[in-house]
């Protein structure tokens, strides 16, 4: 958590607690900062401010396109064997609830995977497992809607959804934008807005407040938001975004892979079997007892983490890491 962003945080609580949480300056204050928050996803995802829902994780918008869609039994989504929970769990539901086959593949075949039943294409940018990087062109030649669950990706790796051509795009606010838990945002392509039923309707979702019943949907993908923005929350988000915009979105991509390259050639140098990777920010090595040494490392002062019935320990490489930090780590990963 940057200190710019706790101290927003500080000022953004310290006004409810003195003002209050009523009264239309209050409301005002909320929809100004939800707009700044909305704009800062979008300058990092290449998108629209008008293409860009705010949610409160990847999984939230996973669900939001899932259960948006007009799933029917026969269709077919095709995903990879390297998927986090939070996007197997709603491809479950709409397996168990809709009928849908759900093919799971290696993650380097998903494209050739596809067949002519297939609705959707639903995998990660970034895999959790390793930092391996998805083909996104090969998965786009295929002519299928690709969602792409970018809690690995955004912030951590150049993203631009028009580039990339992708349908919708689904990202953490508190993972590599370094916001709080609780945030997210949700890219949908402008030309896909109206096929997607709105999941979670309430306030935000709709074009009149005054006129609810009539369920007039919400001009742009802000009819997908997850509820009313929380001041706390989008004051830390908002922060925290704008520190690394002064940074520079290049140099953070670009020194944050430089150093995960150096973690992974160090680990390898130590005799360490490290895990096929792309150009990301996560590296994973074989462990013989993974949650023992992550214990081990913390004692140490590292956070590492393991990854759950893959044999692997994964580091994290932040742009605010240290050189220092990628050395230290790799020595003590092999003592």
């Amino acid at each position: 958590m940057p200190a710019r962003a706790a101290e927003a945080a500080r000022r953004r609580l310290d006004a409810e607690v003195t003002g209050g949480r009523c009264g239309r300056p209050y409301f005002e204050a909320l929809i100004g900062l939800a707009g700044r928050l909305r704009a800062g996803y979008a300058r990092v995802l290449g998108a629209g401010e008008d293409e860009v829902a705010l949610t409160g994780s990847t999984t939230d918008g996973v669900n939001t396109v899932l259960s948006g869609l007009d799933l029917q039994p026969g269709d077919e989504i095709v995903t990879s064997d390297e998927e986090h929970p939070g996007l197997l769990a709603p491809l479950g539901r709409a397996r168990r609830r809709c009928g849908v086959e759900v093919r799971v593949v290696p993650f380097e075949e998903i494209a050739g995977a596809v067949s002519e039943r297939t609705r959707l294409i639903a995998c990660s940018h970034v895999s959790w497992i390793g930092g391996r990087v998805l083909d996104v062109a090969a998965v786009r030649a295929t002519g299928v809607p690709v969602l792409l669950d970018a809690a690995q990706a955004v912030g951590a790796v150049p993203v631009d959804v028009k580039a990339m051509g992708v349908d919708y795009y689904a990202g953490s606010g508190q993972k590599w934008l370094c916001g709080p838990e609780g945030s997210g945002c949700l890219y949908v392509r402008r030309e896909r807005l109206d096929e997607l039923l709105i999941p979670w309707p309430g306030y935000s979702s709709v074009a009149n407040p005054e006129q609810a019943l009539e369920f007039e949907p919400a001009e742009g993908a802000r009819r997908f938001d997850h509820g009313f923005p929380v001041g706390l929350r989008t004051a830390w988000a908002v922060a925290s975004l704008e520190i690394l915009e002064e940074a520079g979105w290049a140099w953070v991509h670009e020194r944050a892979a430089s150093l995960a390259a150096r973690l992974a050639e160090r680990l390898s140098e130590q005799g360490l079997s490290v895990s096929p990777r792309g150009p990301s920010t996560l590296v994973s090595w074989s462990a013989a007892d993974p949650p023992a040494e992550v214990e081990r490392l913390a004692d140490e002062g590292v956070v590492v983490r393991s990854i759950p019935g893959a044999g692997l320990i994964r580091a994290s490489v932040g742009a605010w890491s240290s050189e220092e930090e990628v050395e230290s780590l790799a020595r003590l990963a092999a003592a």
